[in-house]
């Protein structure tokens, strides 16, 4: 039977080390659990050497890699804590003893504030900066129902998830927008750099210019005129239209009324949206309250309004199938899907399942944008760049030939 070397603390906080044998890693952790120890590192012995493996020493690590708190790794260590009988408080110690910086001290006053008497859920909501409405709203629904460590625990994987669908497309976006700003910058060096200093060759020439060097002409004295303000106005409307959108309510529903109709923005709203609900019902949650919590997970107002709509005739009786399918906004799919998913009585599967296709689909389609957009976009700058260069040197070679 392996053996395993093991850190742990005791329920008093002292720190202890030794040894115990057990079949599997996960068995290690039970059986230390049942002395009351919470394991820090778990180490296995395999022929004089010590074999690291990945579970509490990869999350103590993984938590104090930065004072931020990691919402993934923290909330399934905790939902692993809760599920295996170890108290809320309990559970927050020993987290907040294998975070560090901030993030140790948000645990410590969250463990506070839950040994005090407040709710989990009351006790997050002191931080909305570290941790997202839905997940609080979640909770507390989960607190409710009495399945906090499942909860967590899902709410840990969607996370992650999510984190690296946003990570891959951010990655995939950085070569395409370095490619726009090197080509941009060297349009705007030509245009108001280069160009001016052999205008006055045309002025002299005293003769009829080719449409397309007039145009590079006029541009080019533009950016002269304007000289910064030709990038401190653009920047100025792009911030004026996102302060209005999110500080004007009416105008930020008409955008995403405008957005809904995007098929991409409906998918990759619905899958969010369906994911949440979905694993939220099969943790046992209320469709009504799974409904309001899901929703706050959506930045969307239009889909917010209409789904608060929704979830008030739902809460009627009504099945949400019928009640999304009066709004006529969502697609025949998704409508369908929600039917045979309360048919089947297995509701929260179906939109597991749904949410899954829509986000593979927006991942696809964002793939095969980002793949196309390197090679359009290295088209595009050497196509205007080329058009400048020949607006230019077009007038000068026919001035060159005239002389000879």
């Amino acid at each position: 039977m392996p053996t395993y070397q093991y850190r742990a603390v005791t329920s008093a906080g002292k720190k202890k080390k030794g040894f115990v044998e057990a079949s599997s890693q996960s068995r290690a952790f039970a059986v230390l659990q049942g002395k009351g120890l919470m394991p820090l590192q778990l180490e296995q012995v395999k022929g004089g050497h010590k074999e690291k493996e990945s579970t509490t020493s990869a999350i103590s690590s993984s938590l104090s890699m930065s004072g931020k708190v990691r919402l993934g790794e923290s909330f399934y260590y905790l939902g692993i804590l809760l599920q295996s009988g170890t108290a809320l408080a309990q559970s927050l110690d020993m987290l907040a003893r294998m975070s560090s910086g901030k993030a140790g001290r948000t645990w410590i006053e969250i463990r506070d504030a839950v040994q005090s008497g407040e709710s989990f859920s009351s006790s997050l909501a002191k931080y909305p900066k570290v941790f997202p409405e839905v997940y609080i709203g979640m909770v507390q629904v989960a607190e409710s129902v009495g399945k906090l460590g499942e909860v967590l625990e899902k709410i840990a994987s969607h996370e992650e998830e999510r984190a690296e669908v946003s990570g891959r497309l951010m990655t995939a976006m950085v070569y395409p927008l370095v490619i726009l700003l090197v080509g941009m910058g060297a349009v705007y060096f030509l245009l108001s750099e280069v160009l001016p200093k052999i205008t006055g060759i045309f002025e002299a020439a005293k003769g009829e210019l080719p449409t397309s060097t007039k145009i590079v002409v006029a541009v080019g004295d533009t950016l002269q005129s304007l000289g910064p303000m030709a990038l401190i106005i653009p920047l100025a409307v792009v911030f004026a239209l996102m302060t209005s959108y999110r500080t004007v309510p009416k105008f930020r529903e008409k955008i995403d009324a405008l957005l809904w109709r995007i098929p991409l923005v409906q998918k990759s709203t619905l899958a969010r949206f369906s994911g949440i609900l979905g694993f939220q019902l099969e943790s046992g949650i209320p469709l009504v309250q799974g409904m309001e919590s899901s929703s706050k997970a959506i930045s969307s107002t239009f889909f917010k309004k209409r789904m608060g709509e929704a979830r008030e005739e739902v809460a009627t009786g009504r099945s949400l199938s019928s009640v999304l399918a009066e709004q006529k906004i969502y697609p025949d799919i998704y409508i369908l899907t929600l039917t045979a998913g309360q048919k089947s009585g297995e509701l929260g599967k179906f939109l597991q399942r749904l949410g899954a296709i829509f986000e593979r689909d927006v991942d696809n389609f964002m793939k095969r944008v980002v793949s196309l957009a390197e090679p359009l976009l290295l088209l595009f700058i050497g196509m205007l760049i080329a058009f400048i260069v020949v607006a230019i040197m077009g007038p000068i070679f026919d001035l060159t030939t005239l002389v000879k």
